[in-house]
């Protein structure tokens, strides 16, 4: 099968993977070459999320979070010039008998572990029973601004049914009290798509050019929104944002063969890509050499400059473990036929006239 960088002359950077535990993930050799196989020369890839919800956690559950980053950890080490990885931390104050700031000070503390000691520069973050713009959360994302770590948001709906709230685009406006700080807004925020673009777009009326890549956030285009709205939000994206805010992502579970990562998620994004910039206002037409350097810098360029200015250029120092981590308490890997989203409609049972 030939690969997109044959096909397309299009490198790729994947900036939001998932991994689920060791029973689950196959090898770092089998990631590795799934993304040789599809042009990925590089991956976010996410430590494993917690299956416990929110209202749930308690202070048994912070050793969780430490082992899962252990697990990140020496994942990623195997492959640590392709494969990026990322802690969980969660400063929910269920991991502190309630309190609020003792939880935020155990994720300072954790977030300094995996910087200095596990070599992680990156973090995946879902406000759950807290909020970006908390005056008592800032101490916390200060701190992973000033380690030089890239963090990734979940953004809009979350499928536990219980955290959607915690996650509206508009209460990521918080980190523009925080110099320094870098990372994304992953699914366009659905179904509050308008509301993540213009929190977005607020950077722009105070953009303050002083390198390359200047923006705080960006926004990844995993495929959030159902189907019938994707094209739009990519769309409106394209006429609203500065186009180096955007940035492919597949929201992928590991492993993954190569042909479903290009069917399930490289075809399918990169022909919406191509349907809403072509609809859209002020961008080169199909054929273009200019309509080839957006198309780079979204699967691609973008991703990589914001990563390197978030992490102020240090490499990654991950760390193999002498015995392999395990997982407790872990997200179940989703099923391959859910690793996308699909319309409620669709997802809902038949129904049969009696």
């Amino acid at each position: 099968m030939a690969t997109t960088s044959t096909l397309y002359d299009l490198p790729i950077i994947d900036a939001h993977t998932h991994t689920s535990g060791p029973d689950a993930d196959g090898t770092p050799d089998q990631a590795v070459r799934c993304m040789d196989q599809c042009g990925v020369e590089m991956a976010f890839v996410f430590a494993p999320l917690l299956k416990v919800h929110g209202l749930q956690l308690s202070d048994e559950h912070y050793d969780d979070i430490r082992r899962h980053n252990d697990y990140i950890s020496d994942f990623c080490a195997h492959a640590p010039d392709r494969l990026l990885a990322f802690a969980v931390l969660n400063p929910n104050p269920g991991i502190a008998k309630g309190d609020q700031e003792r939880a935020v000070q155990l994720m300072i503390d954790e977030a300094r572990r995996c910087y200095g000691e596990l070599g992680i520069r990156g973090v995946k973050l879902v406000p759950d029973r807290w909020r970006v713009n908390d005056p008592h959360i800032q101490p916390f994302l200060s701190e992973l601004a000033n380690l030089g770590t890239y963090v990734a948001f979940h953004c809009g709906i979350f499928l536990d049914e219980r955290s959607s709230e915690y996650c509206r685009p508009a209460s990521y406006e918080g980190v523009h009290l925080i110099p320094g700080f870098h990372g994304h807004l992953a699914h366009r925020g659905c179904p509050w798509v308008d509301e993540c673009i213009a929190t977005l777009a607020m950077e722009t009326f105070h953009a303050k050019v002083v390198h390359k890549d200047h923006w705080q956030l960006k926004a990844d285009l995993s495929f959030g929104c159902p189907a019938d709205w994707q094209v739009d939000s990519f769309r409106k994206a394209l006429n609203m944002l500065p186009h180096d805010m955007l940035m492919y992502a597949s929201d992928l579970f590991w492993p993954c063969d190569c042909q479903r990562y290009m069917e399930q998620f490289v075809y399918p994004q990169l022909a919406t890509f191509e349907a809403a910039a072509t609809l859209a206002r002020g961008v080169a037409g199909p054929g273009t050499h200019e309509r080839v350097l957006l198309r780079r810098a979204v699967f691609h360029d973008n991703a990589l400059q914001h990563w390197q200015i978030a992490t102020k250029g240090r490499a990654q120092q991950l760390q193999r473990m002498k015995i392999a981590p395990g997982s407790f308490n872990s997200k179940p890997r989703r099923p391959e036929d859910a690793q996308k989203m699909r319309s409620p409609a669709i997802n809902q049972p038949q129904q049969t006239m009696t």
